[in-house]
């Protein structure tokens, strides 16, 4: 019901947008700081179209399982689900391109990890983590044999470590602290890394998942 009544409003209170062909419908109230037509549109000038491919329809407001996974933002069955709690445009761009970068990672996960190279990039940089927290905390037993996501590692690296802590510790491993969580957030943020953050820092640190995401760009991008 509620995705029914978020179109009727959109219609009436112009929260009703597009992003690369894509219809984004604001459920719930943004703050009166965010210019929401800057959002997409610098969305629109940072990542190509057909990275967008997969993705039916975006939603911004509040929604169950954000509260329940403690999460700003999610990729499921076609659809982005982003939250209306942000601080700045940026925030709220960076939440978006992240999701887009998980339907990329849907659509081509046969082309990202087949070939097993980017796993052994992220299981390296993970044992040379582990043995920096190491000195200083109980690392979770299985953190060097589990690279999906899992929810004690999570809490372990957001609040045993501190993101503030972790990103100082992550340098010149992870692109960020939140990249060393699991394989599919590694993906993520270097996909983030590429499109609005440094490639040449990326590239640096992360050789073979900024070749790969290279590649496919130069491979999509060949195909239109």
């Amino acid at each position: 019901m509620w995705i029914e009544e978020s179109i009727k409003k959109g219609n009436k209170m112009r929260d009703h947008f597009s992003l690369s062909g894509i219809d984004v419908f604001v459920k719930d109230q943004l703050p009166r700081e965010i210019d929401t037509s800057f959002v997409f549109e610098y969305i629109r000038s940072r990542i190509p179209f057909f990275f967008m491919s997969g993705i039916d329809i975006i939603y911004i407001g509040q929604f169950p399982m954000m509260k329940k996974r403690d999460i700003n933002a999610y990729f499921e069955d076609g659809a982005i689900y982003v939250t209306n709690d942000q601080d700045d445009e940026m925030d709220m761009i960076e939440d978006i391109i992240h999701e887009i970068s998980h339907a990329v990672e849907s659509n081509h996960q046969e082309f990202i990890y087949s070939t097993g190279a980017i796993q052994r990039e992220f299981i390296a940089k993970r044992a040379r983590l582990n043995d920096l927290l190491s000195q200083k905390f109980n690392v979770p037993k299985d953190f060097n044999t589990n690279f999906e996501y899992d929810k004690g590692i999570d809490d372990f690296l957001y609040r045993n470590v501190g993101y503030d802590a972790l990103n100082q510790i992550c340098v010149n491993i992870f692109p960020s602290a939140y990249a060393a969580t699991s394989l599919s957030e590694y993906w993520a943020k270097g996909f983030e890394e590429l499109f609005i953050g440094d490639p040449a820092v990326l590239r640096d640190i992360c050789p073979v998942l900024f070749r790969t995401l290279v590649t496919l760009l130069k491979d999509l991008d060949e195909e239109t």
